[in-house]
């Protein structure tokens, strides 16, 4: 890990985190303090949920000081990745898949794994290629969640002549967005790369549809680009 460049994130799984944590440090409330700190989007936010976890224990306080919050809390996270994925269950889905693969010798059990992930490709692929949406299926679930969430919530265009400047509130909080650089101030659009609820009223305030602001990443034409590379034919191959 020493070698690894010090520009790359690393992240830990904050279920396994809270696993070692909770043996020291057992009971609901400081099981809800460490997941609230976790779940935070901005920095402001987090620091008052470490506060709270003082307040109720300051050695679990200290214990969890010592990790970088970078590593655990998407409050810290990079929005370079548009992920915001806190524990490493494709990992462990992983691990569960090749389990029959892992107590044979080598050259079979790369062989195994070969046949696994090949079949996965082509079965995924075969789904998408039936699939009408421009969206991954399950960020289109995602977004679909949000937009039943925007009722509340009011856009107030700041007169921009790109008309991407709004302030959205439902009467207590209030959030800036910039639909140009695709930010919102709660982070959450910036950390997954999905428009989350305050950018969506500003989108359907200027009559646009949400799913042409969602990341490059989650994109039909990603996986046929990926078939492009795993078949070699180019009948179905395109670029939005």
């Amino acid at each position: 890990m020493k070698d690894i460049d010090t520009n790359v994130e690393h992240r830990l799984c904050v279920k396994h985190l809270y696993g070692n944590f909770r043996k020291r440090f057992p009971g609901e409330a400081l099981k809800e303090a460490l997941w609230r700190a976790a779940r935070c989007n901005t920095i402001p936010e987090f620091d008052k949920a470490m506060e709270n976890m003082k307040k109720i224990c300051e050695e679990a306080w200290e214990e969890m000081s010592k990790h970088p919050p970078g590593m655990w809390s998407r409050a810290h996270y990079s929005t370079h990745t548009n992920c915001d994925l806190q524990v490493n269950n494709m990992c462990e889905a992983f691990n569960m898949a090749i389990l029959q693969y892992r107590e044979l010798p080598i050259i079979s059990l790369i062989e195994g794994i070969k046949f696994y992930m090949t079949n996965r490709i082509v079965r995924l692929m075969d789904f998408m290629l039936r699939y009408e949406g421009d969206i991954c299926p399950i960020i289109q679930k995602r977004l679909e969640n949000s937009k039943k969430e925007v009722d509340g919530w009011s856009p107030n265009w700041s007169g921009d002549m790109n008309e991407s400047l709004f302030s959205v509130s439902n009467g207590v909080d209030q959030y800036v967005v910039n639909l140009m650089d695709r930010t919102c101030a709660c982070r959450k659009w910036q950390l997954s790369g999905i428009p989350c609820v305050h950018a969506i009223c500003c989108i359907w305030y200027n009559e646009k549809a949400p799913e042409d602001y969602v990341s490059h990443w989650y994109r039909y034409v990603h996986l046929n680009t990926l078939s492009y590379f795993v078949t070699g034919k180019t009948d179905f191959f395109y670029v939005n």
